[in-house]
Formats: C-alpha cells, structure tokens, sequence
C-alpha cells in the first residue's frame, strides 16, 4: 500500500447545511426560513443559527439556494418560427438578460418550429420546458400561435408571451402578456406627414399580418380624421418583407397617380420601397417621402436615414422578466397586459410640401 507524501495537503471538508442545523439545534427547513429572510422565525433562533453560520463559515452555494427557493432561477426565452436570431427578437432577448442578470437569475435561449394546426400536444418543446424543475418560467416570443400557449398551460409552466406576434388568439383568452402599441405608431407617423403638407399617401405593408393591420388601422385613422382616401398597395407573391416593399415600388411607378408620401408596415418594407425606388432613380425624399416602422439599427444606414416609430425592444424584454418574476411569486394574481408607447423619430425621408 504506498504512502501519501508529506507534501500533500488534505481538502478542508466543506461545511453543509447539515452541519449549521446541528449545530444551531434546529432543523433543515428553519435554516431556509432563516438563509430566506422569513417572518417565520424568532429572533432568539435566527439570531443562533447566524451565530452558528458565522462559526462555521457557512456559505451555500448556488444549487444549494436554488433548493432552499425550490427554484432554479432559471428562465427559458423561445423563440417561435423565426431565424436565429431575428434581429428585432434579439434585442428583445437582450432586456431580458439583461434585468435577469441584475437580480442573479439565467436566461436560457431556444428555437421552435411549429405549424399553427399541430395539435398542442403534438408540439415537440426543447427538451429546457419537458425536464420538471429545470426552469422556472418562459418568455414566448416569435410568431405565436394558440397552440403552443396551451401547450405551455397543459405542462403548468408560467409565462409570459410578446403579445405583438401573437396569431389567431380571441380576446377571452386570458395569460400575462407585453407588446407596444401599433396603432398608435402608425397614427402619429401618418399625422406627422400630413402636417408637412402631403394628402397622397398610401401604404405598403403585408395585411396578411395582424401587427400590419394594426399598423394600417392607424394609418387609416390618421386619413379618415383628415378626410383623407386610404390607399392600400398589396402586390402580389412577395417574397418577404423586403421584396414586398419592392415590389410595392414598383407598383407605385406604375400607377398613373404616384403618392407624395408612403407609410411602409415596418423597416423592412421601407427598404425594399427605398431600395427599388433609388434604382429607378426616384429620389427620397425629393420626389416620395417615406416612413417605416420598428427603429432597426439599418434604418439609420440608408441613405438618407429613415424616418419611423421607434420601438423600445430593450424595455419590452425587461418588462416581460419583470412580469414573470412577479407571475412566481404570486402565482395566484389576475393575469396582466401591459401595452408601451412607441415614438415616431424625425430623421431625413420625409420633405415638407
């Protein structure tokens, strides 16, 4: 049998929880009350299993207090039928961490890929939401469609879903939810050009997207008030955002009545619209002006920078941590819908009349 040398030293036996409660005379569960800062405790006993803290130099580590919490401090952000990662999401994603980290909790990130009319117990979830007692909550985000919120409610995981995104829900159906006002973007940005004199505006943006005809119902609101004619410019078999808003431009030129001004769904468009239009060698905005929406950071790389409704994407994100954190610790409080203000940013698309 060889003999271990002299020149090696033992590891000190870590203290546990164990030893403080025999120590303090007390059992396991008043030294969580007691590490949980719970009214549930006198003082003569907290004040002796501090005592026998400090002795012992006890610090738990973090398993240890995820235990004690009987959570893992750990969130999961999904990300439903988008590309990894949607640059608009990513920002999103980056307000959750980034309040998450202030208060020592993990976001853990997935992707999904669902068809609407898979039977919720048909969705195949990441493998984070089917482990019990691997997270503590999601925040939903993407294109969310009803099948996937029951699918979170059948598994009794808490969430909170980016309610923007979110298809073919019916108002009855209640769950805590964030999002920013549409209508009101639309609104304000269509006013702002009809101040500056224009009276034909149309819009470029796919309807077949709820937060599109929310955007177009502003837009509508801000001509009606005006007694001003909506127009609509749908073409047809657009390839994404950006060849909508081409093609848009295209149709436009085609026209015989060309608008003064254009009011696009989102970023996207607008470049697309842009981008055709400055190949046809129509200036923006001598002779088009031109809005978008969401504040992408490649609204101000065009050139000249795009005018549009700023979206907070950061605060919707710490909004939607703050709301979950609330949603655990008060699993029984009525279900929430908080809806933040946007704001439309003046930069060099738009010319007064």
């Amino acid at each position: 049998m060889p003999k271990i040398g002299s020149g090696m030293e033992a590891v000190p036996k870590q203290t546990t929880i164990r030893d403080v409660a025999r120590a303090a005379g007390v059992g396991i569960g008043t030294i969580s009350r007691v590490l949980n800062s719970s009214s549930q405790v006198s003082l003569e006993t907290r004040a002796r299993v501090n005592e026998a803290i400090r002795r012992l130099g006890f610090r738990p580590n973090a398993q240890a207090r995820r235990i004690l919490k009987r959570r893992s401090e750990i969130v999961c952000f999904l990300l439903s039928n988008r590309d990894f990662i949607h640059p608009f999401h990513a920002r999103i994603l980056q307000g959750v961490e980034s309040y998450a980290s202030g208060l020592r909790h993990h976001v853990l990130f997935a992707v999904l890929h669902y068809s609407p009319r898979t039977a919720p117990e048909k969705i195949d979830l990441p493998p984070v939401l089917q482990e019990h007692g691997l997270i503590d909550g999601v925040i939903l985000a993407g294109t969310i469609y009803p099948n996937l919120l029951r699918r979170i409610e059948a598994i009794r995981m808490p969430f909170v879903a980016f309610s923007n995104n979110v298809v073919g829900m019916d108002g009855d159906h209640l769950y805590d939810q964030v999002g920013f006002d549409d209508f009101s973007g639309t609104l304000q940005s269509t006013r702002y050009l009809i101040e500056q004199g224009h009276r034909e505006i149309g819009f470029a943006g796919d309807l077949s997207y709820p937060w599109i005809r929310r955007r177009f119902d502003g837009y509508r609101q801000a001509m009606r008030e005006n007694k001003l004619k909506p127009v609509s410019i749908l073409p047809r078999k657009a390839d994404g955002f950006v060849d909508f808003g081409q093609k848009s431009a295209e149709r436009i030129l085609a026209g015989l009545s060309r608008p003064s001004a254009v009011v696009a769904g989102n970023d996207e468009t607008a470049y697309g619209l842009w981008l055709s239009l400055r190949r046809q060698g129509v200036k923006v905005p001598e002779e088009i002006s031109l809005v978008g929406f969401d504040d992408r950071e490649e609204a101000v790389l065009m050139d000249p920078p795009l005018s549009t409704v700023r979206v907070y994407k950061e605060e919707i994100g710490q909004t939607c941590m703050k709301m979950l954190l609330e949603r655990l610790h008060h699993p029984q409080m009525a279900y929430s819908q908080r809806i933040l203000p946007t704001e439309f940013v003046v930069r060099g698309t738009v010319r007064q009349l």
